[in-house]
C-alpha cells in the first residue's frame, strides 16, 4: 500500500471539504495504523530432498492452529494470538494480539498428505519433500 497516494488523496478531498478532519487524525495516528494486519516472520529453506518452513507464532496453543493447503503452491494458516495478561492492565503493548489470517506461497508445489508440521517454542516448522524427477538420459 503506498501511504504517499492516500495521503495525496486525502489533501485532494480537504479541498472540497472546508475541515481537516483527516489532516487532524492522521496527526495523531499513522496511516498504516489504519490497515494494518498482522504476518508473522517465516524462513523458507531447502535442501536437495526437503523444503522447510518456520514460522514465528510465538504464545500461540497449538490447538488454535488451522493450517490447510489451499492450492499445491500456497498454505494458509489461521490462529488466535490471546495476551497472556488482560489487555486492561496494559501499559505499553508492542506484541499482536488477536486473529492472525495469513498465506504462505511454497517455493514448490506438494500434496497435503506430504505435508509434516511440528509447533516447538514458539517455532511453527512445516516440512514435505521435493518432488524433483530425475530424467534418465540416454546417450
Amino acid at each position: 500500500m503506498d501511504i504517499e497516494k492516500i495521503r495525496k488523496w486525502m489533501e485532494i478531498t480537504n479541498e472540497y471539504r472546508k475541515s481537516d478532519f483527516w489532516s487532524s487524525v492522521l496527526n495523531q495516528r499513522p496511516p498504516k495504523d489504519f490497515f494494518s494486519f498482522h504476518v508473522p516472520k517465516h524462513d523458507i529453506y531447502q535442501n536437495q530432498t526437503t523444503v522447510y518452513i518456520l514460522i514465528e507464532l510465538p504464545g500461540i496453543q497449538p490447538d488454535r492452529l488451522l493450517i490447510n493447503l489451499i492450492s499445491k503452491s500456497r498454505v494458509s494458516i489461521k490462529t488466535t494470538a490471546l495476551p497472556p495478561i488482560s489487555n486492561e492492565l496494559a501499559i505499553k503493548q508492542e506484541r499482536y494480539y488477536g486473529e492472525i489470517v495469513f498465506e504462505i506461497d511454497l517455493p514448490e508445489p506438494t500434496e497435503v498428505h506430504l505435508l509434516t508440521f511440528q509447533y516447538q517454542d514458539g517455532l511453527l516448522y512445516i516440512s514435505y519433500p521435493r518432488q524433483i524427477e530425475n530424467i534418465k538420459v540416454n546417450f
